[in-house]
C-alpha cells in the first residue's frame, strides 16, 4: 500500500486523537458508565485514553468502574499538582487560566506533558488507559468546588490522547464556562422528562457559546418504543442524538459487587457511538 493510501486509511481511526470530550447530564443518567464503556472501545481501537473524573461529589465512580477499587484506591487529586484548593481559584471569581506551581504560563497555552510531568501517584493506569481525578469534596466546610472545576476546564495535554471528562451532574459547569475548552460535548439522557429539559438547556447554552459539537446519547432505554418516545419529546434536538444504549441488567449486580466494568459490554452497545464520534470529528476537524 502506498504511503498516501496508508495515511487515508489510518485517519478515521485517529480522528479523536487530541480531542477533549466532556460528558454531562442529570444525576443518575449513567454518565460515568458511558465514559467507562466509551473508554473501553477507544482502547480497543488503539487510542491512548486519558479519563478525567471531574465529579467533585461522587466518592466512588470511575475508580470502581474502570479498576474495581474503592475510595482507598483513588489516585492523588490533580488539584494538588497545581498547588491545592488554596492556590487554584474559582473560574467565576477569577477566570484567569490554570498555571503550574512553578510557571505562570497558562496551561492551555503550554499544555501538560502527561507522560513526563504527572507522577504515577496522580493516576491509575492499565494498558493505554490512565484515570486521573480533578479533586473531591473531602471535608466538611471545604467550600466551593470552583477550583476543582478550573482544573477540569484547563487540564489540557500535549500528548496524543483522547481526553474523556466525566463532569458532575446538572448544568452548573455551563454557568462556570467549563465547556469553553472542550472539543465535543456529550449529553447523556436517561428516559425522563428531566433529561429532556436538561438537553434543551444544554442546547441553549451551546447556542450562546456558538458550540457546534453538542450531541446526545439516550441511555437506559428499555425498548425501541421508549427510545422513540424520547426522540418525540426532544423534537428537533433528536437530530443531535448519535446513539441509544439499552438498559443493561448485568450492570446492577456488577455495581453491587464492586467489580470493574466488563469491557465486552461495550462492543455491542457503544461501538457504533464511538464510530459516529469519529465520523463527526473527521468531518469537522
Amino acid at each position: 500500500m502506498a504511503p498516501e493510501q496508508e495515511k487515508r486509511v489510518d485517519r478515521p481511526r485517529r480522528a479523536l486523537q487530541r480531542k477533549r470530550i466532556l460528558v454531562c447530564g442529570k444525576g443518575g443518567s449513567g454518565k460515568s458508565t458511558l465514559v467507562a464503556l466509551i473508554a473501553a472501545i477507544l482502547q480497543q481501537k488503539g487510542y491512548q485514553v486519558m479519563v478525567l473524573d471531574g465529579d467533585a461529589s461522587n466518592p466512588e465512580g470511575l475508580v470502581r468502574l474502570l479498576f474495581g477499587v474503592g475510595v482507598r484506591g483513588e489516585p492523588k487529586p490533580l488539584i494538588e499538582f497545581f498547588g491545592g484548593i488554596d492556590r487554584v481559584t474559582c473560574p467565576v471569581d477569577d477566570p484567569s487560566p490554570l498555571t503550574r506551581i512553578d510557571d505562570l504560563d497558562p496551561v492551555p497555552a503550554r499544555p501538560i506533558n502527561l507522560s513526563e510531568e504527572i507522577g504515577p501517584e496522580y493516576s491509575l493506569a492499565s494498558g493505554n488507559l490512565r484515570l486521573l481525578q480533578a479533586g473531591k469534596i473531602e471535608t466538611y466546610g471545604q467550600g466551593c468546588d470552583g477550583p476543582i472545576e478550573k482544573v477540569v476546564r484547563d487540564f489540557m495535554l500535549e500528548d496524543d490522547v483522547v481526553s474523556l471528562i466525566d463532569e458532575k451532574a446538572g448544568v452548573e459547569h455551563f454557568g462556570r464556562r467549563i465547556p469553553d475548552r472542550m472539543d465535543i460535548i456529550l449529553g447523556v439522557l436517561d428516559c425522563t422528562r428531566e433529561s429532556v429539559c436538561i438537553a434543551r438547556r444544554i442546547q441553549g447554552f451551546a447556542r450562546e457559546m456558538a458550540a457546534q459539537n453538542v450531541w446526545f446519547i439516550l441511555n437506559k432505554t428499555e425498548s425501541d418504543e421508549m427510545a422513540a418516545q424520547m426522540k418525540r419529546l426532544l423534537g428537533e434536538l433528536s437530530d443531535n442524538v448519535i446513539g441509544s444504549v439499552p438498559y443493561i441488567p448485568q450492570l446492577v449486580p456488577l455495581s453491587l459487587s464492586g467489580r470493574a466494568m466488563d469491557a465486552h459490554l461495550a462492543s455491542t452497545h457503544v461501538e457504533p457511538i464511538v464510530q459516529r464520534l469519529e465520523a463527526i470529528a473527521s468531518e469537522r476537524g
